[in-house]
């Protein structure tokens, strides 16, 4: 009888270091997975894409103030993408 109850006890133990290293090691790993997931999500909606109207699409940089205009029709204007200048940014 008192050889089932150390032997509980021992499994008992072992169970609980188990679950303990476990917790520990899932800690290290989810720290080195917010570090990555802070730095893409440093960047998420920087650049917002807008149509002004049906001949004009403008890629707006939030974090500058910068955007770019294009035509869309080839027959009207240019087809390249442009730099404008901001209309929130003073001029130096």
């Amino acid at each position: 009888m008192n050889t089932n109850i150390k032997s509980s006890f021992i499994l008992g133990v072992s169970i609980i270091i188990g679950f303990i290293l476990l917790g520990l090691m899932q800690g290290v790993f989810r720290e080195g997975g917010t570090v990555i997931t802070e730095k893409v999500s440093s960047h998420e909606g920087r650049y917002e894409f807008i149509r002004a109207n049906d001949n004009n699409v403008i890629i707006f940089d939030k974090e500058t103030g910068e955007y770019w205009r294009k035509f869309i029709p080839i027959s009207e204007g240019p087809t390249d993408w442009t730099k404008e200048v901001s209309p929130v940014t003073s001029s130096k």
